[in-house]
This record gives structure tokens, C-alpha cells and sequence, in this order.
């Protein structure tokens, strides 16, 4: 009989911790915790050098690398690895003046390719104006890690921009060159817009 009643008083313990538990547990009555996502990645990001004061836009889903050097602002990787876009910027003791002179401007930009590695010209130098400002584009392969450029270089106010599209093998060149176009379709050479 001892045992029957102490059967019941736990049992009537029991029931009442577990019926107050039930009652005062704030999980059974609020609606379930959402998950947390992951935050979107924006479409395009907007890179702006401040120093010569120029931006352009790059996809959203590049990730951006650290850069060894101070004159390397921006290094960003697509998702597959296979390209890639650096910015530099240096002073260059130029002046705008003889930015506009083509002999003195390719001499110039040869010479850091030529310093640089071993490099096929896939086209010959092309002057172009980007974003307001004049420099040349080069397209080239190098031996390196077998893969091949889409290079810019552009002059303003006595520093050198560089834009450097990689593609790696050399053959993603082809395929993957509207898509640096695009980029450089953004260049602003007067900050961002």
C-alpha cells in the first residue's frame, strides 16, 4: 500500500512537471524559428580606387582576394577559378602629354610587358580610350601557367591603371572575353557612376 501511494504521488509529480513544462515552453507556442540564410550576394560589385579616383563594376560572384601589394587594389577570382581581374595603379613620372604620344606610351607599356615574362602577342597593341582616358590594350598569352590576357593600360594625371583580365588555359580566352568586355564596359576614369 506504501508503494501504491508513493507510485502515485510520482506519478501525480511527474504530471504535473511535464503538464507546467508543456505550458510555460515558449517553443511549442511560437512559430518555428526560420533558418538563417545565407546574405545575397549583389549582381555586380563596385570597385572605386580612390587614390586616381576610377571604378568599375565586376560580377557579384567574383570573390575578392587579398592583395600583396599596396599598388594592387583589387584582385577578384570567378567561382570556377579559371579568370580572374587585377586593377594596379602606379606612378608612372609621365605626364599627360606624353600619354598622347603613342611612340612614347607603347615604348613605355612594351617595356613592362617585356619585363614582366615570357609573352605571345595575340593581337599587336591597340590604342584605346576607356572610360575617358587614354592607354593601349594588349592581348597576349604567357607561359607562365599557360594562360592568356586581356591587359589594359591606362594614363592619368602622371599614374598608370592597369586592368588585367586572365584567362587559364589560354583556350578560355575566346569564351570568356564578352564577359571582360562587359567589365570594362563599366571603367569610369572619373570615380563611380
Amino acid at each position: 500500500m506504501v508503494a501504491g501511494a508513493l507510485a502515485a504521488i510520482l506519478a501525480i509529480v511527474g504530471g504535473a512537471y511535464v503538464g507546467r513544462n508543456l505550458l510555460f515552453d515558449d517553443s511549442i507556442t511560437q512559430a518555428p524559428a526560420a533558418k538563417k540564410q545565407k546574405p545575397r550576394r549583389p549582381a555586380v560589385v563596385v570597385f572605386h580606387e580612390t587614390i586616381s579616383d576610377v571604378s568599375l563594376r565586376y560580377p557579384g560572384n567574383w570573390t575578392r582576394r587579398p592583395s600583396p601589394e599596396d599598388s594592387v587594389p583589387l584582385i577578384a577570382v570567378a567561382p570556377d577559378g579559371t579568370t580572374s581581374l587585377l586593377v594596379g595603379v602606379s606612378v608612372t613620372g609621365l605626364e599627360d602629354t606624353a600619354t598622347k604620344t603613342p611612340p612614347v606610351t607603347t615604348k613605355f607599356t612594351d617595356a613592362l610587358l617585356e619585363s614582366k615574362e615570357t609573352i605571345r602577342l595575340l593581337d599587336p597593341p591597340k590604342a584605346v580610350r576607356l572610360g575617358g582616358l587614354p592607354g593601349y590594350r594588349y592581348r597576349y598569352t604567357y607561359r607562365s601557367r599557360k594562360g592568356a590576357r586581356d591587359h589594359y593600360f591606362l594614363f592619368k594625371r602622371g599614374r598608370m591603371i592597369a586592368l588585367v583580365f586572365q584567362a587559364t588555359p589560354s583556350s578560355r580566352l575566346d569564351a570568356v572575353q564578352a564577359q571582360f568586355d562587359r567589365v570594362v564596359g563599366t571603367f569610369s576614369g572619373a570615380g563611380p557612376s
